[in-house]
């Protein structure tokens, strides 16, 4: 992860705020690493940075180790957000035992999806299989469907495939707000996930600025 302090004009001439990034294509001899940016609609100061970067611009930039670890007995992987959760989950591909399968699923309506980066795994990895998910009026609700249909439910002890539970699943996701509080019912409630079993993560509110 990065901790970017980007200028943040709207809160006074020579302001900052800090906002953390997942850092992609970390190339240690190089002594180089890349960020993505999601640029919003609305307003932002990380945004706003990236729309108007050139060469040679400079930011500070604190570094803290990624910490990626699943829980013992992990059996199957769902990783699962907005296209702003792509950096990590590409980390997350990198990181995740060959031997457990991954499925990514995307809410995101745009026609450019398979431009975004996708990170595949070796020939000898298991698989990992990326579906983008057509988002409805109500934000997330497509995205949870989606996850409560791809959750293996009967590789648990009996206890668990009775009232449904999905075990040997770990899931983590992240992105808008609204979308994450969505994939949280569906995890705590139909899936009944132990807290061990997922994490989530909002990283943005529709309609306000952070980026």
């Amino acid at each position: 992860m990065a901790a970017l302090w980007v200028p943040n004009t709207a809160k006074g001439e020579g302001r900052v705020s800090q906002r953390g990034y997942t850092l992609v294509d970390v190339r240690p001899d190089d002594g180089t690493f890349a960020l993505d940016f999601v640029l919003h609609t609305t307003p932002g100061p990380a945004g706003d940075w990236a729309r108007a970067a050139a060469v040679g611009d400079e930011l500070e930039v604190a570094l803290t180790p990624a910490r990626i670890g699943l829980p013992q007995g992990t059996s199957h992987v769902l990783l699962a957000g907005d296209a702003t959760a792509l950096p990590a989950i590409n980390s997350w591909l990198a990181a995740i035992p060959a031997e457990v399968p991954v499925r990514v699923l995307i809410e995101d309506g745009h026609p450019d999806t398979g431009a975004l980066p996708q990170a595949q795994r070796p020939a000898s990895a298991a698989s990992a299989d990326w579906r983008w998910v057509a988002p409805t009026a109500d934000r997330g609700a497509a995205l949870a469907r989606a996850v409560h249909a791809a959750a293996p439910k009967g590789d648990g002890p009996a206890e668990g495939r009775a009232n449904g539970a999905a075990g040997g699943l770990y899931v983590w996701a992240a992105g808008e707000r609204a979308l994450i509080k969505r994939l949280r019912t569906v995890l705590r409630e139909s899936l009944r996930l132990e807290r061990s079993r997922f994490h989530t993560q909002y990283y943005w509110i529709d309609g306000r600025s952070a980026g």
